[in-house]
């Protein structure tokens, strides 16, 4: 009997067979695990397990396998995968283009929160909510994107039971509840939120569309950059079946949130130890995820059965407001309430102003006449420190 493989050593595999498709020699294992060992070791739980589930079936059917060719069998995985080591380059490369503060303010980022329709065993995965926020540090938020999605047609029967125990304990979406189903009009529709513009309907069905980078929190438990590309990708080719699978998994480029943050403090010069937070991602995600504003900002569905706090949309504007303030203690990017932040109305609601232009008023904010800004502007953001960087 052959010895079996460890989770470990598929993921060295799969990086191997990445190789030899490329047309490359492929690196022996001594040589991947001195490159890959560190990105392992920062893997979260979730991922290590896809390479124990994988590590599974290799050596329950190894027999069908010849170790000394490629793992075949795992490479929809392993083209996640690599996706997932090279995205943080490509963002900071990004960043790189970018010639000074000024224009990193202007600088327009798309933030993305997906509740998928999940089963984990199965490693299937289908958007049960999609919410997308468009901003920019100068103006904050200038436009966003929300959809609940059925899978009334779709959902695989045998998958049912582990799909709700997954949905009631991360975003209480009913599998079985009626909601929109036509899946090629909410994919064009997303679509044309992502380019700002009209989509054309062949590069949809072509698979040649160029869609702009896509930011998620990494480390926020049952949701993550992997499983929100796996969604999408299975919503394209549920819309679009004749677009060829590669295509499909090629489209959608999602980065770490928790980076974008750490980039945006890099470009603008404040001196953090960036390897350091990197290596650990927590204090970032902390940020990330601080002072959740509560009811008011999610969407209808979650509002009505009071619990917001698991919506898609809410938890996008709080990443948003969020990035801003922090940005804000060490600048001034002259914060606004409802644009860059939530603001707290005199009748005691919550309000983000969505796809609107500034100024406002005080009436269309719903003060009392005397009122301003700073009367709903928390006190750490009115005192923040300001710093001579907006020359830089």
């Amino acid at each position: 009997m052959a010895p079996k493989k460890s989770a470990y050593f598929i993921f060295l595999a799969c990086h191997r067979d990445d190789e030899i498709k490329k047309g490359k020699k492929p690196s022996n294992y001594q040589e991947l695990n001195f490159k890959l060992s560190p990105i392992w070791n920062n893997m979260t739980k979730d991922e290590k397990n896809k390479y124990k589930a994988l590590a599974h079936k290799y050596n329950s059917n190894n027999s069908n396998f010849n170790e000394e060719q490629p793992l075949n069998y795992i490479s929809d995985v392993q083209k996640n995968s690599r996706d997932f080591w090279n995205m943080p380059k490509q963002i900071t490369n990004m960043f790189n283009y970018i010639s000074n503060v000024q224009e990193l303010l202007n600088k327009k980022f798309i933030l993305l929160h997906i509740n998928c329709h999940s089963h984990d065993g199965e490693q299937y995965y289908f958007p049960a909510e999609i919410a997308a926020l468009e901003f920019n540090l100068k103006d904050g938020l200038s436009r966003t994107y929300h959809q609940i999605i059925g899978i009334s047609k779709i959902y695989p029967k045998g998958y049912a039971g582990g799909m709700r125990v997954f949905s009631d304990k991360f975003h209480q979406i009913n599998c079985w509840d009626e909601h929109p189903d036509d899946y090629r009009n909410i994919f064009f529709e997303f679509s044309t939120f992502l380019k700002d513009g009209i989509i054309n309907s062949t590069d949809l069905k072509e698979g040649t569309l160029e869609l702009p980078y896509l930011y998620t929190v990494q480390s926020e438990i049952g949701v993550n950059m992997m499983k929100a590309k796996n969604s999408l990708e299975r919503l394209y080719s549920t819309a679009f079946p004749e677009v060829d699978a590669e295509r499909c998994k090629s489209i959608f480029k999602i980065g770490n949130a928790e980076q974008l943050l750490l980039e945006i403090k890099k470009k603008m010069n404040l001196h953090l130890d960036v390897e350091k937070n990197l290596s650990s991602r927590n204090s970032v995600c902390n940020i990330l995820e601080s002072d959740f504003y509560g009811q008011g900002l999610g969407c209808m569905y979650h509002e009505l059965r009071d619990i917001s706090f698991k919506c898609s949309k809410a938890r996008i504007i709080q990443w948003m407001s969020n990035i801003c303030i922090h940005i804000n203690t060490f600048t001034n990017l002259n914060l606004v309430p409802g644009k860059h932040m939530a603001a707290q109305l005199n009748d005691g609601s919550k309000l983000i102003i969505e796809n609107a232009h500034l100024p406002l008023s005080a009436a269309d904010l719903k003060l009392n006449k005397n009122a301003s800004y700073d009367d709903i502007l928390p006190n750490s953001i009115i005192s923040s420190q300001t710093q001579n960087w907006e020359n830089t």
